[in-house]
């Protein structure tokens, strides 16, 4: 038997041994623990990265598709199979941080969305944020001088410098003194245009675009007619943008007769009625002031876009409308629609030597920036087909300009007639559903100008890619 003491010795030595294997199993165990979190962390930081990664694929995808242009993100749950994994919080917006909402994205990145993606899993875990910028490419609707949804024909003399569309037959005269469409460089490509009076801010190549047929006279187009590209038979609805207006009320009732020798300023608060400034007999007077003026004061913002309303607009010979201020002005002309357009009313005529979208109320008349100025006309009333807008009591498309002096602004008109006569200082874009230019008139495309959306699409060029 052994003594008390070395059995107490022994029991005193295996309990310090068991207390070692415990102490490092713990540590063992806790090694271990920590491990296997750093994994899960891990794993969770892959699959989180993978679902905000998958965000940002998923909105490039959307920006491809109708919409694009003021796509602003949205909460995608992302999928394996059924299973959800995850969500990504999508935003997007324009560089500036603004929304690209109806307007779109202005200045010089309208082009540019930043697109920012935050991966989240269905318990809590690691929070993953992307950011990615990519860049569109413009519609090609948006870059017409002139765009008519059912046929544009040009009279002998015309000059256009810009490109021209059509969803109908474009017709260009021929002979002696053949209607040319023109590039933006002085002198022409193919030698048919001296160039534009001004340089412009925005190449262009002069081309023609038509679903239907492009003839000049009575045979096939060449480059000494259209500079740019001669493109029929292209697919229904590739060339014209298809725009629907939504005026912001009915006609008004108050009307407005400016004589001449008076300047009136307009009140945008106003749903005008009836508007028309009077003629001056004979030839206009050399001080501005003896004209009739109609001021539009788009303020000091130039961010600020100003609405006005008429019923309709008659400008008489010699007569001024003058935007002043820097912001913008979208002019609505509420000239109602009728069930059978021949019975509609006109909504927009000028006389000789009218001036419409001036920049200077002072003087000399200078044309406001095309896309500082938009007129949007209800009015279906159609072109006349047997030349009757031409003559000066004729009444006869939507819109006539009768030998202006100077034209300015956007004008959007899908479901009626635009007609110029002898229009020689003209600069903006139009779309209309019809389109006629009589002779010797010439039109500028401002590259400012848009008409319909100045919509981007094909968000495809990834310019930024960003882990935060």
């Amino acid at each position: 038997m052994r003594p008390q003491g070395e059995r107490g010795a022994a029991m005193m030595t295996v309990l310090m041994f068991m207390t070692m294997i415990l102490i490092v199993t713990i540590a063992l165990m806790s090694i271990l623990q920590a491990d296997l979190a750093a994994g899960i962390r891990q794993q969770q930081s892959v699959q989180v990265f993978n679902i905000a990664e998958a965000g940002i694929h998923f909105a490039i995808a959307r920006l491809q598709t109708s919409g694009a242009d003021t796509y602003l993100g949205e909460t995608r749950s992302i999928m394996d199979g059924t299973t959800v994994v995850g969500q990504a919080v999508l935003t997007v917006r324009c560089l500036d941080g603004s929304l690209p909402t109806v307007n779109s994205c202005a200045g010089a990145n309208a082009a540019y969305r930043r697109i920012a993606s935050t991966g989240t899993l269905p318990t809590a875990g690691p929070v993953r944020a992307l950011t990615a910028i990519v860049e569109g490419t413009t519609s090609s609707t948006s870059n017409y001088a002139v765009c008519g949804r059912d046929g544009v024909n040009f009279d002998r003399g015309v000059r256009v410098y810009g490109n021209v569309g059509t969803e109908g037959n474009l017709t260009l005269a021929a002979g002696a003194d053949p209607s040319r469409i023109c590039n933006s460089t002085p002198g022409g490509g193919g030698g048919a245009c001296t160039g534009p009076a001004t340089p412009p801010p925005q190449a262009y190549s002069g081309s023609a675009y038509a679903v239907g047929t492009i003839t000049c006279g009575s045979g096939a187009c060449t480059s000494t007619s259209i500079e740019g590209t001669i493109a029929p038979n292209q697919p229904v609805g590739s060339v014209c943008p298809s725009v629907t207006l939504t005026p912001p009320s009915g006609p008004g009732t108050t009307n407005l007769n400016v004589p001449t020798s008076t300047t009136v300023t307009v009140d945008p608060s106003i749903n005008y009625g009836n508007v028309s400034l009077a003629s001056n007999p004979g030839g206009c007077p050399g001080a501005l002031g003896a004209r009739a003026t109609l001021v539009i004061d788009s303020g000091a913002d130039p961010n600020a876009t100003v609405t006005v309303r008429m019923r309709t607009l008659w400008i008489g010979r010699c007569a001024r409308v003058v935007i002043t201020g820097v912001g913008k002005v979208v002019l609505w002309l509420l000239e109602p629609p009728a069930l059978l357009p021949d019975d509609a009313n006109q909504a927009l005529k000028t006389e000789q030597q009218a001036i419409f979208g001036s920049d200077s109320l002072a003087g000399p008349d200078a044309p406001i920036g095309g896309d500082r100025f938009t007129i949007n006309v209800i009015s279906n009333k159609p072109i006349d087909e047997a030349g009757g807008c031409v003559d000066a009591g004729a009444i006869c498309s939507a819109v006539d300009f009768n030998q202006s002096g100077l034209i300015s602004g956007t004008f959007v008109i899908p479901e009626g007639g635009f007609a110029l006569d002898q229009a020689q200082l003209t600069n903006g874009a139009i779309l209309a559903r019809r389109i006629q230019f009589d002779r010797d008139t010439v039109f500028t495309w401002d590259p400012r100008s848009s008409i319909g959306a100045n919509a981007y699409a094909n968000f495809n060029r990834l310019k930024y890619w960003k882990d935060q």
